[in-house]
């Protein structure tokens, strides 16, 4: 039997930061208690089969809710499927939230993988993009994580946040290295409409490094991260040897996965499941979209996924799927410029043209 993912959605948060245009709120008791149950029930009445290698509770903040509620969804999801000895088993944290009591409850429940949503380790930046922690419980939080008997913990950081400095991101990337987690995770702030981010920055009330500061920020971050130990494996992704999240891996690798919870996705039997973004619709099982995918849909996934990480793509599956890349003109152009290369079957996106990929591949896609 195939081994799947599952995700599940906990779409509470204390507060909003001001960048954030994920599913998420600040709900009331009562939202919540029906929230949960619902959630409940839609992993008891889940009517796929199969292995689960990975689980992952994100968010939201999922440390802002309450301990007994995650351990019910943890609970369900056991009982309802058969998961692996050694799953990976991951929640999302935000440093303020992180009790050391908290981080050993989620251990003794079966959480073997923590991520830390960091950002930065500056106390005015953190309060300006809205976040509740400050550099000091990041310090704690993790140690915390560690006296609870996590080893495998990762931290978010932000690239191009404002008035960030290339100094500033290399700074809290050693402040984070010095404490020997195992995995950091780097993405680009993206300025959403929408969100009151999106209008001070309209407005010149905020200033945002431009895409080419923010590049040189990125390029910088790789180079430092791969002299201490963590390696790019993802576009956004770096870990120390033997410590990749496997449960992203399964989702570049274009693998089954189930989604639970508010605006969550599933992609099983070919077929894509998108929960309601709608609080009052999902707590009543309504406006579930599906969408089964052509062989065409399913190599352009392979391509855009595969190519984000250095697990490549296998050429031979996309032959099978219908299409041979080595017939794509721009293919045999990139093979001679080193832009791709390839190793038996497998085809991989030089790292030096990370900064670039989309462009890169939407010319490889048919």
């Amino acid at each position: 039997m195939n081994k799947i993912g599952i995700y599940v959605h906990i779409p509470f948060c204390e507060s909003k930061c001001i960048y954030c245009d994920f599913a998420s709120s600040v709900c009331n008791l009562e939202t919540k208690q029906k929230y949960f149950e619902s959630l409940i029930s839609e992993i008891k009445n889940c009517k796929y089969k199969r292995n689960v290698s990975t689980i992952y509770v994100g968010g939201g903040t999922p440390s802002s809710v309450d301990v007994k509620d995650i351990n019910n969804v943890l609970d369900a999801i056991f009982k309802k499927f058969d998961v692996v000895d050694n799953a990976e088993i991951t929640i999302e944290c935000n440093p303020n939230s992180a009790t050391f009591e908290k981080l050993k409850e989620y251990r003794e429940m079966g959480f073997n993988r923590i991520s830390f949503g960091v950002q930065s380790l500056h106390d005015e930046t953190l309060k300006l993009i809205g976040r509740r922690h400050n550099c000091k419980q990041v310090f704690e939080a993790i140690e915390n994580a560690k006296r609870a008997g996590f080893e495998n913990i990762s931290a978010d950081l932000m690239i191009g946040l404002p008035e960030q400095s290339e100094e500033d991101l290399i700074s809290d990337a050693e402040k984070l290295v010095n404490l020997n987690i195992t995995h950091i995770s780097a993405y680009m702030l993206q300025v959403e409409e929408k969100t009151p981010l999106f209008e001070k920055v309209e407005s010149r009330e905020i200033i945002v490094p431009n895409e080419d500061e923010c590049v040189k920020m990125y390029e910088a971050l790789v180079e430092f991260l791969a002299k201490n130990g963590l390696n790019r494996y993802e576009i956004s992704n770096f870990s120390r040897e033997g410590w990749n999240s496997q449960h992203n891996m399964n989702y570049w690798k274009l693998g089954e996965y189930l989604g639970f919870g508010l605006a969550a996705h599933s992609f099983i039997n070919s077929t894509r499941i998108a929960n309601s973004r709608n609080m009052q619709d999902y707590i009543n099982r309504k406006g579930i979209v599906k969408e089964k995918i052509d062989d065409k849909e399913h190599v352009v996934e392979l391509i855009m996924l595969g190519l984000r990480c250095n697990a490549g793509v296998d050429t031979e599956k996309l032959i099978k799927l219908g299409y041979d890349i080595k017939n794509n003109a721009y293919f045999k152009k990139f093979i001679k410029e080193g832009i791709i290369k390839q190793e038996k079957n497998i085809i991989y996106l030089n790292p030096e043209y990370y900064g670039v990929s989309n462009t890169i591949i939407c010319d490889l896609i048919p």
